[in-house]
């Protein structure tokens, strides 16, 4: 029976979903309703011609390539295949699967179950342990792996200046048999490999060193994990957020809404206070859809959630209470189930929001890193500040920012970047700094999206509002003691902190290059760690610097061991640069 057929019988729509994706597969099927494909077989290949673009279809069939851009499973692929079983008789399916089921029961006659004693009663069946992986499975996914680790050691051996085209094609396959695995967080690493190294090629100015290097370590750490035997489902990752249902009814609260776009999804954001939840108040509702391949911002209609007949961001101005309503995350869902129990006039300037405001500034720097937030949920806060001392626009990297100050003169950046779809917020935010600059009585309360930056805390602003009565508290905050230090010192942590900078770079030089290029500057970056105390860091650098070394030299170097030390000294590096920052960010020390 011909590879192709079989592959083909099988490829149902659990399969094609499976390799690309649900919004992909739907896009397919409204294309082959507008157009006509035009098939040919030959052999166990396949040659499709649709909506413009020629695929070729060969088994396994995630192989298959497309004439467009997509360096992915593309709507044109599946197009292509959902055409091939349409245009192929159903006798030759059948024959496939009635062979399929010959083979199994010829295996079975050959080995026949051993005769079980009869007890007078069902045997129980043993509980299956879902976070358990076979060991067919664990010998998979460590071949993965280790295909994946053999991909990163390609890229750090030649450098990116010296990458081969054929790379990013390579981690992106990768990505595909990923997901095959069920490998969720290998699927989104490798994809992110994949395209950053598409940027890169193509010079564009999304690309950033520093990024890529971050990622990429974070992509041996977790590929070395992937290779071990004592990997459980858990560690794989999730292909989809999990909703759980929220306890009771849910009492929101809008705080307004932002417009996201530049990658493989846009649309809009909403943000919400959660009125009963004190330590996790912030919840957002994402209304994102798919670009695919479309130049042309699509129009979409505005999202209707929990049974609304008017649109969410006509009804901003509104308290909602939900019955059964769906969390991950602080992430509410748009799910049918949810409905919407009472609806009133909401007020922003009520005591659950004031009580968030900082005054301030060090108090929110110092809550921001030992909340260490994962998403951007746990980065939004309410600032209050006294005064703007500075109202500037960036001509150069198109960023209008200010420079406000607290009620102690402690300072921070707001910082926003001139995009379509932020043109109203910029001209609000300039609005807003020229006037606090002109009038010192003009007080407003943002919305923002916390970070630290150049030793700075640095806000990205979502929302203002100048309608929010001032807080009753004022006093000055104390910082921790761990996190104070006397002047000496504070020359030293930001020597050191400079340093850590430098390794950095040369960190990224090397990724850059590739550790076949010369690599004496190595061993002087290691005497000068331990030359300023860093002992531990400068063994580190050592033992990487002597094994690129030897691998210029030797063709039975361990690349593994190479990248595993480079992702360890980066480990080293984030941590105590993590440290060093919080304590010049307090005393307001910059570069």
């Amino acid at each position: 029976m011909n590879e192709l057929i079989k592959a083909l019988a099988s490829a149902d729509e659990a399969y094609l979903t499976g390799i690309s994706n649900k919004g992909i597969f739907k896009r397919a099927v409204k294309d082959l309703s507008s157009s006509v494909p035009v098939c040919t077989i030959s052999g166990e290949t396949a040659e499709v011609s649709v909506s413009g673009e020629t695929v070729r279809i060969s088994v396994p069939l995630e192989n298959s390539i497309c004439t467009c851009v997509s360096r992915t499973i593309c709507r044109h692929i599946i197009a292509s295949l959902i055409a091939l079983r349409e245009n192929i008789p159903e006798k030759e399916f059948s024959e496939s699967k009635n062979s399929e089921l010959k083979n199994s029961d010829e295996k079975a006659e050959s080995n026949p179950p051993a005769p079980e004693k009869l007890t007078g009663k069902l045997p129980e069946k043993e509980p299956e342990n879902k976070n358990q992986i076979s060991e067919k499975d664990i010998d998979k996914i460590n071949s993965c792996a280790e295909q994946c680790l053999g991909i990163l050691g390609d890229i750090l051996s030649d450098g990116t200046v010296r990458i081969s085209e054929n790379i990013p094609d390579n981690a992106e396959l990768s990505a595909v048999q990923c997901h095959a695995l069920k490998m969720a967080d290998g699927e989104r690493i490798m994809r992110d490999i994949s395209t950053r190294l598409d940027d890169f090629l193509a010079r564009r100015a999304s690309f950033s060193m520093e990024y890529f290097l971050k990622n990429f370590c974070y992509a041996v750490t977790h590929m070395n994990i992937m290779s071990q035997n004592n990997i459980s489902a858990d560690m794989l990752g999730t292909f989809r957020q999990t909703y759980i249902p929220y306890s009771g009814e849910l009492r929101i609260l809008p705080l307004g809404q932002r417009s996201s776009s530049g990658g493989d999804y846009e649309g809009e954001i909403y943000y919400f206070l959660n009125l009963d939840d004190t330590e996790k108040p912030f919840m957002s509702l994402s209304d994102m859809r798919p670009v695919f391949y479309d130049s042309v911002r699509r129009f979409h209609s505005a999202v209707l959630p929990w049974g609304m007949t008017v649109p969410l961001n006509k009804m901003m101005k509104n308290k909602f209470v939900l019955l059964d309503a769906k969390v991950c995350d602080g992430k509410l869902s748009q799910s049918k189930e949810t409905k919407i129990a009472l609806t009133s006039a909401g007020d922003l300037n009520c005591s659950e929001l004031r009580r968030l405001i900082y005054t301030d500034f060090k108090k929110a720097v110092v809550d921001l890193y030992e909340k260490n937030p994962r998403n951007e949920l746990e980065r939004l806060m309410f600032i209050r500040p006294a005064k703007c001392i500075r109202s500037d626009f960036d001509k150069a990297s198109q960023t209008y920012s200010l420079t406000i100050e607290d009620v102690n003169g402690f300072q921070a950046d707001v910082s926003l970047k001139y995009r379509k779809e932020t043109k109203k917020l910029v001209e609000l935010v300039e609005k807003l700094g020229n006037k606090m600059i002109a009038e010192k009585n003009q007080n407003y309360t943002i919305l923002a999206s916390a970070n630290f930056e150049n030793n700075r805390l640095s806000l990205y602003p979502i929302e203002i509002y100048d309608f929010i009565d001032a807080p009753d508290y004022y006093n000055e905050y104390e910082v921790p003691d761990k996190y104070r230090t006397d002047k000496k010192n504070l020359e030293y942590v930001s020597i050191i902190s400079r340093l850590l900078d430098e390794i950095q770079e040369n960190l990224e030089l090397v990724l850059q290059c590739g550790i076949r290029s010369e690599t004496g500057h190595l061993k002087k970056t290691g005497n000068l760690c331990f030359n300023y105390g860093l002992k531990g860091l400068s063994r580190l650098w050592r033992d990487f610097a002597e094994s690129a070394g030897m691998y210029r030299h030797s063709t039975s170097a361990d690349m593994k061991n190479i990248l595993f030390r480079m992702a360890d000294i980066y480990k080293y590096i984030s941590s105590a640069k993590k440290r060093l920052e919080i304590i010049l960010i307090l005393n307001q020390i910059s570069d």
